[in-house]
């Protein structure tokens, strides 16, 4: 009768996480063991996968295509256009299911035949809840008493990176914005 000598053997997954796996001597893993895995793996891919592992902080690449600092213009009246300049912006996802967005910019109403002046930065944060599945991540915010409430954005996340794409309405016109999120954990 011959002896099997089992071992461990280390797996690592996409997202850099570590597995181990009782093979016997034969290569074989085993099978009670490695069953109950597969299963719960199985049980994930079933239920769409969790919103574990995208919790941290990213910061804001680009805005349609453009690195950040970028400029936008909106339509206004007569002529008129409205100048927005993101300087900043991060996203913290917290383990829970909450988010909180902060963000940095300028925002102006240029007059038809004028030149933007230079105005203060401004800055603002949004809050909510948020759910990850499947590469697609869903910000749904909070309503911030004496205002409508805003809808929920959409976006896909893809190893560190996020990609929002939303419309950006001010007055009459509407705009739409691509903003491009990448995971740095020197913020928060």
């Amino acid at each position: 009768m011959e002896t099997v000598n089992p071992s461990v053997h280390m797996v690592t997954n996409r997202r850099g996480e570590q597995a181990d796996f009782l093979m016997n001597g034969s290569g074989g893993m085993n099978r009670a063991m490695d069953l109950k895995r597969i299963f719960a793996i199985g049980l994930l891919a079933l239920h769409g996968g969790t919103s574990r592992g995208v919790e941290g902080s990213y910061l804001a690449q680009t805005m349609n295509g453009n690195r950040l600092p970028a400029e936008l213009r909106v339509a206004a009246t007569a002529g008129n256009f409205r100048l927005f300049r993101l300087e900043q912006g991060v996203l913290r996802l917290s383990d829970d299911g909450r988010f909180t967005l902060y963000f940095r910019y300028y925002h102006q109403l240029v007059m038809r035949g004028a030149k933007p002046t230079s105005t203060p930065v401004m800055s603002e944060s949004e809050t909510g809840t948020f759910e990850a599945r499947d590469g697609n991540i869903a910000f749904t915010p909070a309503k911030k008493s004496g205002r409508k409430s805003r809808p929920s954005i959409s976006a896909t996340i893809v190893g560190d990176q996020i990609r929002a794409a939303y419309t950006l309405q001010s007055g009459g016109s509407e705009q739409r914005i691509t903003l491009t999120l990448r995971r740095d954990p020197s913020f928060w």
